[in-house]
């Protein structure tokens, strides 16, 4: 015996994707596909390029710690123009790049500003970066060292 479909022939209409609503379903999924992929590359690259800041910050930092063992006088002597490089300053080598040092007075000024123009001897500006001018991230120590 036949039995009559039990749906109404709006329902039957209605089931099922059209082909307008597949083709925005695929465009929508290759626009985000994209972005995706993009960030899927670079998180295969970030190992590498974690491993080579990590190193960069390593010697930037070991060499914060070398020169802030230095006694006080020996810091001062180094002590020159905020622009120029100290004897501090490391060349590179297999394990380190090449490092800039900057050692600086620090006081204030004749205008009666705080910074490295003044010609105290009682505290100094003591910065440590890379000294590859066009790194990504020169990692950039600084303090200020008393007397």
């Amino acid at each position: 015996m036949f039995a009559p479909n039990s749906s109404s022939p709006m329902q039957r209409a209605a089931a099922g994707m059209t082909l307008v609503e597949a083709v925005i379903a695929l465009l929508l999924l290759s626009i985000c596909l994209i972005p995706a992929a993009n960030a899927l590359r670079g998180a295969l690259a970030a190992p590498g390029n974690m491993a080579q800041a990590g190193r960069d910050l390593d010697c930037v930092s070991a060499r914060m710690e070398t020169v802030l063992g230095e006694a006080y006088e020996r810091l001062l002597a180094a002590a020159g123009a905020i622009a120029t490089p100290s004897a501090y300053s490391a060349t590179a080598t297999t394990a380190c790049p090449a490092i800039s040092v900057f050692v600086a007075r620090y006081g204030i000024d004749g205008t009666k500003k705080l910074g490295t123009d003044g010609a105290g001897d009682n505290l100094l500006y003591v910065e440590v970066r890379l000294a590859d001018a066009k790194a990504a991230n020169a990692f950039p120590l600084t303090t200020l060292v008393a007397r």
